[in-house]
């Protein structure tokens, strides 16, 4: 039994739920303006099963980084304590890797394709020989590309022919909330997660964004494209019939504009001294309000 929780510990369910299970459920409601079939979970079983495998992939090779971490989270991490080796660790991960692929079998060839390019970008986000990881740009550009490829690969698994894939592919707020996740997300909040991660990056040798532009630059990145993420992701949202007189729809415009304004606050004192503390708090908290504001995107096309 305590062997099974190590390896629980492993996965790191909550990573999946803000970026897996949320992201799939709300970008399949903005595009489909209704909450998602029940054949549609098997898609997202998928991708999560692919996302297992790419956390532990990324976890076996940043395991010295992350040992100097001053986080204590990080400090028990199963790899990091030696409750699981590195060879066991890569043999769960290609475990997960196929079963995503079986899994996919169930659902049809664009999941399947959904499947090999997830599993594609992960090995090269975390080994090398292109380990964007530890490159200061193309770990920035690595997401913006990926949302982007995520999002017209659920638009291919979602169509149920050429001219409703056609119909998607010029849906205006789906392209408004895409590009609001993008900034939101894969550029805003990674900045902070390099904010948190500053000094084990450095003492790792991982050069990435924060460390080549530095703390003052990067606070000022990450909260200006936060705030017009969000302003694209609330665009998308009028899109719904309900938005903004339902309760999950003004919901989720007011907790992003609450979120927004503490980034903006946290920016100014990191840009005048950095707080890894204060780093931690940042990106720890930008996950669960991503996550619930997924949740509240979908259901504001069903309330």
């Amino acid at each position: 039994m305590k062997k099974i929780t190590t390896y629980f510990g492993l996965i790191r369910p909550k990573t999946l739920l803000w970026f897996s299970i949320s992201t799939c459920y709300g970008f399949a409601s903005i595009i489909q303006q209704k909450f998602p079939n029940a054949e549609f979970f098997i898609l997202v079983l998928t991708i999560v099963l692919a996302n297992v495998a790419a956390i532990i992939i990324n976890d076996v090779a940043d395991i010295e980084t992350v040992r100097r971490s001053p986080e204590a989270s990080k400090q028990k991490r199963p790899l990091v304590t030696g409750s699981v080796s590195k060879k066991e660790a890569i043999i769960i991960a290609v475990f997960f890797y196929l079963l995503s692929l079986l899994t996919s079998f169930a659902y049809g060839a664009a999941a399947t394709l959904f499947s090999l390019v997830v599993i594609v970008f992960s090995l090269a986000y975390s080994l090398p020989p292109t380990r964007f990881s530890a490159r200061p740009i193309s770990s920035i550009l690595y997401w913006v590309i990926l949302c982007i490829a995520c999002y017209l690969l659920l638009l291919n698994a979602l169509a149920a022919s050429e001219s409703e894939l056609y119909s998607y592919l010029l849906l205006p707020a789906g392209w408004a909330f895409i590009m609001g996740i993008v900034l939101f997300m894969g550029i805003a909040e990674i900045i902070a997660k390099d904010l948190r991660d500053l000094v084990n990056d450095k003492e790792g040798g991982r050069n990435t964004f924060v460390n080549s532009v530095g703390v003052s630059k990067s606070s000022i990145i990450m909260f200006v494209f936060a705030w017009v993420g969000f302003g694209l992701w609330i665009t998308a949202l009028y899109s719904s019939n309900s938005f903004p007189a339902s309760i999950p729809g003004f919901t989720c415009f007011t907790l992003g504009f609450s979120w927004c304004v503490y980034i903006t606050f946290t920016a100014k004192r990191l840009s005048r001294q950095y707080d890894q503390i204060l780093s931690q708090n940042l990106h720890q908290g930008w996950t669960y309000v991503y996550a619930i504001m997924q949740g509240l995107t979908c259901f504001s096309f069903v309330i």
